[in-house]
Parts: C-alpha cells; structure tokens; sequence
C-alpha cells in the first residue's frame, strides 16, 4: 500500500518517517518529496507498506501532531 503523509514539518527527514510508521508494520521505501528548483522538502512524503499495516497508520496517524504541524495521512493510488 502506498501511503501519502502531507503537512509535514518542512525539517523531517525520512528516518522520522521511518520511526512514526515502524510500530505499525515493515516498511518497503519512504521518500521525501523536494521541490526540483529549491531542493528544499514540499512538507510531504510518500511511504510503502504492508496494505493492513498502512491501515493501521492511516487511523492512528491521521491528524496527529508531529513536529508542530498536524500530519495528514492517506491511501495514495
């Protein structure tokens, strides 16, 4: 399952991500998604997953204060 995580704080890093989705299941590949002209992060990231750990996370996850910005998490196509 792929999963999209918007509204992230523009400093994490893809082993936050890691560390928040880990207690839900195996990870397959987390990227931060950067803007091509900045090289700065957009504020999102798009993470894969085990479909029932993803949702899992998605409950858990979804609207939870990390790094002072409320997370956003859901099932992307």
């Amino acid at each position: 399952m792929h999963l999209l995580i918007s509204n992230l704080n523009k400093l994490t890093t893809s082993s936050h991500v890691v560390t928040l989705f880990l207690p839900f299941g195996i990870i397959s590949s987390v990227k931060i998604l950067m803007n091509l002209r900045s090289g700065r992060s957009e504020g999102s990231a798009m993470i894969e997953m085990e479909t029932m750990a993803g949702r899992h996370a998605i409950v858990a996850l979804n609207n939870l204060h990390f790094m002072n910005h409320f997370i956003q998490v859901e099932e992307s196509y």
